[in-house]
C-alpha cells in the first residue's frame, strides 16, 4: 500500500491533495461520512473550477443549495508530490464556506472533504499509533496484515455514505454510518450518535435513562445544542462497548429525516490502533 502524508488530531485524519496539478498541497479531511467530495467555496473559485450544477446538502444543523464543481485532477501526496497510481479524474464535488474549519498546521485552512466518491475506488488503512495512512487500488486479496476473521461488514448506502450494523443494550438492532470526518468529543470513554426516535425507543424499555451532559457542537447550517445520555451496550460487528455514552441529534438538517440514522466516528477503533477499509470487499477489518 502507498503510504501518504497524513496529519491526525481529535479522532480524524487530514491528508495533502495535488489539485489539478498544481504544486502546494490543499488540506482535505479524510471523511467518510461524505458521499461527495466537498471543496471550499473560496478556493474553488480562486482555481476557477467550473459550475456543473447546484444541490442540496443536508448538515446536522440545517440544508443549504450549493454549488457543484468539477476538478480536472486530484492526488493524494507523498512527500510535497502527488501518487500517480491515487490520481483520480473528473471528481465532482459540492463546495461550501469551510473557512471556519482549520487544519492543526499553523495557518493552514480546511480545504475540503475526502468522500466516498473517491474512496471508493480505493483500499484505505489508517494507523492511529503511530499515526499514518496507506491508500491503494484494491487488488482482490485480503489487505496485508489483516486477519480475515475478524472483520465488520460494511456498505455505502443510497447517498454514498459508508454504514454499519450495531446493536444497543443487547436488543435494540440499528444501522449507523460510520463518520471518520467527526471530531472525537470531549467525553470520557466511548459514544456513539443516535437518532432522537432510537433514544425514545431505549427509555421505553429503560425509563430510568436520562441525560448527564450536553454539548455545543458546529456543523454545516451552524451549530447545535446536543444532549448525552448512557445506556448499557453497543456492539458493532466483533466490538463490544460497555456503558457507552449516547449523544442524540435533534431532529434538525439531515437527522429531520424519518429514515435517519445515528454515526459513529474513528474514536471508537482507536484502541484497537488500526482498521483497514476494503471498500470492494465490503468489510472494515480490525486486529
Amino acid at each position: 500500500m502507498s503510504q501518504v502524508d497524513s496529519i491526525q488530531e481529535l479522532g480524524q485524519v487530514f491528508l495533502p491533495l495535488c489539485i489539478n496539478g498544481r504544486p502546494e498541497p490543499y488540506y482535505f479531511i479524510l471523511d467518510t461520512g461524505a458521499g461527495m467530495s466537498g471543496f471550499d467555496a473560496a478556493m474553488a473559485t480562486a482555481l476557477n473550477l467550473p459550475t456543473l450544477a447546484h444541490t442540496e446538502l443536508a448538515g446536522t444543523a440545517g440544508t443549504l443549495t450549493v454549488p457543484m464543481k468539477q476538478f480536472n485532477s486530484i492526488s493524494p501526496m507523498r512527500r510535497v508530490k502527488p501518487i500517480p497510481e491515487l490520481t483520480q479524474y473528473g471528481v465532482v464535488s459540492t463546495t461550501q464556506d469551510l473557512s471556519q474549519f482549520k487544519v492543526p498546521l499553523p495557518n493552514t485552512a480546511e480545504a475540503g472533504l475526502l468522500g466516498n466518491d473517491y474512496l471508493r475506488h480505493f483500499t484505505v488503512e489508517i494507523e492511529f499509533m503511530p499515526p499514518a495512512l496507506h491508500i491503494s487500488r484494491p487488488n482482490g486479496y485480503i489487505p496485508a496484515g489483516a486477519n480475515p476473521d475478524t472483520y465488520l461488514p460494511m456498505w455505502l448506502d443510497e447517498y454514498n455514505i459508508m454504514r454499519v450494523c450495531g446493536k444497543l443494550d443487547d436488543w435494540l438492532e440499528v444501522e449507523l454510518r460510520l463518520d471518520s470526518g467527526a471530531a472525537t468529543l470531549s467525553l470520557g470513554g466511548p459514544y456513539l450518535n443516535v437518532t432522537t426516535k432510537d433514544w425514545k425507543k431505549l427509555c421505553e424499555k429503560r425509563p430510568d435513562y436520562n441525560f448527564y451532559t450536553s454539548l455545543t457542537a458546529g456543523g454545516m447550517g451552524g451549530t447545535v445544542e446536543l444532549k448525552v445520555g448512557r445506556i448499557s451496550s453497543l456492539e458493532i460487528g466483533p466490538l463490544r462497548f460497555e456503558n457507552p455514552s449516547v449523544v442524540v441529534q435533534p431532529e434538525t438538517g439531515i437527522f429531520a429525516s424519518p429514515d435517519a440514522v445515528g454515526f459513529i466516528s474513528l474514536h471508537l477503533f482507536e484502541p484497537g490502533q488500526w482498521l483497514t477499509l476494503d471498500y470492494q470487499a465490503g468489510r472494515i477489518y480490525l486486529p
